[in-house]
């Protein structure tokens, strides 16, 4: 590269025309790394939440909620079946397709120094939001528009490694954009208790009038990843994003299940907030399977995640489960309406 310059430079010091140049030869090298703007401060919200009737009786864990898989994917035709899918923006899904949960993939872009959104680099990288930050700003303003919506459930799947400094860049770009006021964190939950797990199971949940406007971050790593956010699986302590867990953890609070059925029903009679996926694939998904949905729908899993939550010309298949959300089947009291949450 230093000789192809020095020669270029040679030549049209003579006069002579460069036939060929450092950016004919070797594009790659010359592109820019164009990185976001500096994060900004997030504003603090001016509206109020309107209360409903029982706010102060139904709790978070009373609900279930429409969540989709990978909320940011563009269909992708190059590559396998199970990535022949494709999501509307962040803020329709959640104005027009009654969904309360989110999922975003996070890789670290080291240039930067910046999250970025996207599935699998070089292969499946179609996003409808790019930058990490762009993603939380467009579920921020919609959320400032609706400010009286219950909880949000916003999945976070880092695709690589995490150390305490990822860890802190992490939390630090999602209160960029929304103010600690308004993220339901595990300290929140856990108050008084021991721990997080004797929290949830024993006292419970927050009521939705505590939550209403606000939005709850989880990891979804169930590995070493996740052992050192938690700092070596004891607690969650200050942290601002709860983990998947065995219900066994300390910490245990949301938990990830993708396979809905009986075990799930267990879990969330113990008062665990538990997602699950309703679709059993992209294949039996296109061929109407609503196995794996009607199971879902019945577990009592508050989180149903899914690929299709909206109709689409190639199937019939599509999840709706509330409006937009439902009492919750397993745990939700008696007189607990759909209109209430």
């Amino acid at each position: 590269m230093r000789l192809l310059l020095v020669l270029t430079l040679a030549m049209a010091c003579r006069g002579e025309p460069a036939a060929e140049t450092a950016a004919d030869t070797a594009p790659e090298e010359q592109d820019a790394v164009v990185c976001p703007p500096a994060l900004g401060t997030a504003k603090p919200r001016t509206s109020k939440p309107a209360p409903l009737p029982m706010d102060d009786v139904l709790a978070v864990n009373h609900l279930q909620l429409e969540a989709t898989h990978n909320s940011y994917h563009l269909r992708n035709d190059g590559g396998p079946i199970d990535w022949k899918y494709g999501h509307a923006p962040l803020a329709t899904q959640l104005s027009t397709q009654g969904v309360r949960g989110l999922e975003l993939d996070t890789h670290f872009n080291e240039a930067c120094g910046r999250y970025e959104v996207y599935h699998l680099t070089r292969f499946d990288e179609g996003t409808t939001c790019r930058v990490f930050t762009d993603c939380l700003q467009e579920i921020r303003t919609w959320s400032d528009s609706n400010p009286s919506h219950h909880l949000l459930f916003i999945q976070i799947e880092p695709k690589d490694s995490g150390d305490e400094a990822r860890f802190l860049a992490l939390e630090k770009e999602i209160l960029s954009v929304f103010p600690r006021e308004l993220v339901l964190t595990p300290d929140d939950v856990r108050g008084a208790a021991a721990t997080l797990r004797e929290a949830v199971t024993t006292r419970g949940w927050p009521t939705l009038g505590q939550t209403r406007g606000r939005v709850l971050f989880y990891l979804d790593r169930h590995d070493a990843y996740r052992d050192a956010y938690t700092r070596g699986k004891k607690d969650l302590n200050g942290r601002l994003l709860f983990a998947d867990a065995d219900e066994t953890d300390g910490f245990a609070a949301v938990l990830v299940r993708n396979s809905p059925g009986a075990a799930v029903t267990a879990l969330v009679k113990q008062g665990f907030v538990v997602r699950t996926m309703t679709d059993v694939s992209i294949g039996g998904s296109l061929n109407n399977n609503r196995t794996q949905l009607e199971a879902a729908l019945a577990s009592g899993a508050q989180i149903l995640s899914t690929d299709f939550p909206a109709k689409v010309p190639e199937t019939a298949y599509f999840v709706e489960v509330g409006t937009p959300s439902r009492c919750n089947p397993v745990t939700a009291p008696a007189d607990c309406k759909n209109d209430a949450l």
